[in-house]
């Protein structure tokens, strides 16, 4: 099991923390449901996956070792990063990008036009992208688009839970 906290929370208000923790919460039951495990297990090929088997990505995701330690399984694993929003620069008005992480750190940054428009459900996916994908799981991808970044994990993982999290079950369906 993995769970996710905010360690540091900046530039946030009473509401948009309120938002933070239920997408926290959606995130979690995601990436802890037997679907995502699933859907990671089945995908048919990851992009920039470092050669590593979908199951060693599964566990580098959940317990961050592809090859997990015994006995790490029944430890819970906390993946604490600090969250900050930020005004989008007037050059990026029109970009999509929603947010980044800060390679080798726990910063993540949302642009706050962007959070204060997504749902708890959509702001779970980006969080997926960033925390699973990037800070739990390592993971990187071409800074371009295309093909190999849309395969890539953190883009492929963002996919599984945004898909995920239109499911009433939250992940449990198949």
């Amino acid at each position: 099991m993995v769970r996710f906290q905010v360690k540091r929370p900046i530039n946030i208000d009473a509401a948009q923390g309120t938002k933070l923790s239920k997408a926290l919460d959606i995130l979690e039951r995601i990436v802890n449901s037997e679907g995502f495990r699933r859907r990671v297990l089945e995908h048919p090929g990851y992009t920039w996956n470092e050669g590593l088997t979908n199951e060693q990505i599964l566990h580098r995701l959940i317990w961050g070792h592809a090859e997990p330690r015994l006995g790490a399984l029944a430890v819970p694993r906390i993946v604490t990063f600090d969250y900050e929003l930020v005004q989008r620069p007037w050059y990026k008005k029109l970009s999509s990008v929603r947010g980044w992480r800060v390679p080798g750190t726990n910063d993540i940054y949302t642009y706050v036009d962007v959070f204060d428009e997504m749902s708890a459900e959509e702001l779970a996916s980006h969080l997926g992208h960033e925390v699973v994908g990037h800070l739990a799981g390592e993971f990187d991808h071409p800074e371009r688009g295309g093909p190999e970044r849309d395969g890539s994990v953190p883009y492929v993982i963002d996919g599984f839970i945004e898909e995920l999290a239109k499911k009433p079950s939250l992940g449990e369906a198949a």
